[in-house]
């Protein structure tokens, strides 16, 4: 999916930028605003556009391409994950994509990211990227990557792979697996994992459908997602595993796990 909107009514409200920094003035307004304000003003333009989105809890820059357009990442309250794309002209069309759409390319992720390797700005108070739980936000040279991608209920589609030294690599299969199991249905970012291994369990049902529960997801109804986080492969399984034990009525099963 992917969106349109005239120029930021939200934005050309404000009073500009004293000096632009960036050659896009759009970024430079976007990025001078508080982090509070900021999830107002675009969870307006989410909404405005026919978004799902109950609220915007986290904003991310993720950097410029080399037409200067910049690009915000956005995760909502309840999981959807968008990005917005904000051309250098002042008064252009930005754009709104779910993140992890098919052929997309650029403009729908792997979202909370370094776009072409470009860096997030640290003073433009935007946060940093995500991870399943816990550990460490940076990453030292040599680190091994792994991302999570999954559907919401009922669809139990998933995309997962782990360690990888290309970041970009491994988020980019990992929803490209997820889209392709999901068909139209928005796959969504579950996590990320730096240096630990990680597994993905679902509670399942049986669909009312089926004879029998299979590794075919038409087989299945998903109540929800369990990732895990652990020293080894089986530590990460176990902790997802006790996660999802507690929800009565479902069979837990490991959909994927890796170091």
């Amino acid at each position: 999916m992917r969106r349109s909107w005239l120029a930021f009514a939200f934005l050309l409200a404000l009073p500009a930028v004293a000096q632009a920094q960036s050659g896009n003035p759009l970024h430079d307004q976007l990025s001078s605003m508080s982090e509070t304000v900021r999830r107002t003003e675009v969870f307006r333009v989410l909404t405005g556009g026919g978004a799902s989105c109950q609220a915007v809890n986290t904003t991310y820059f993720a950097g410029f391409d080399q037409d200067r357009t910049a690009y915000w990442d956005l995760r909502c309250s309840a999981g959807g994950q968008y990005r917005m794309m904000l051309p250098p002209q002042r008064f252009a069309r930005l754009t709104v994509a779910v993140c992890g759409a098919l052929g997309g390319g650029i403009a729908s992720g792997p979202c909370f990211q370094p776009v072409g390797g470009a860096r997030a700005v640290a003073s433009a108070g935007t946060g940093m990227g995500v991870q399943l739980a816990g550990g460490q936000q940076a990453a030292e040279s040599g680190s091994r990557y792994g991302a999570v991608y999954a559907t919401d209920a009922p669809t139990a589609a998933f995309g997962f792979g782990n360690g990888a030294t290309d970041r970009l690599a491994v988020n980019t299969a990992a929803v490209r697996a997820c889209q392709t199991m999901a068909g139209r249905i928005p796959c969504k970012f579950q996590g990320e994992l730096v240096n630990r291994c990680g597994a993905l369990v679902q509670g399942v049902m049986r669909h009312p459908n089926a004879m029998a529960m299979t590794s075919d997801i038409s087989t299945v109804v998903l109540a929800r997602n369990f990732p895990g986080l652990g020293a080894t492969e089986q530590e990460a399984e176990a902790q997802a595993m006790q996660s999802c034990r507690a929800l009565p009525g479902v069979t837990c099963r490991v959909a994927a796990s890796g170091c």
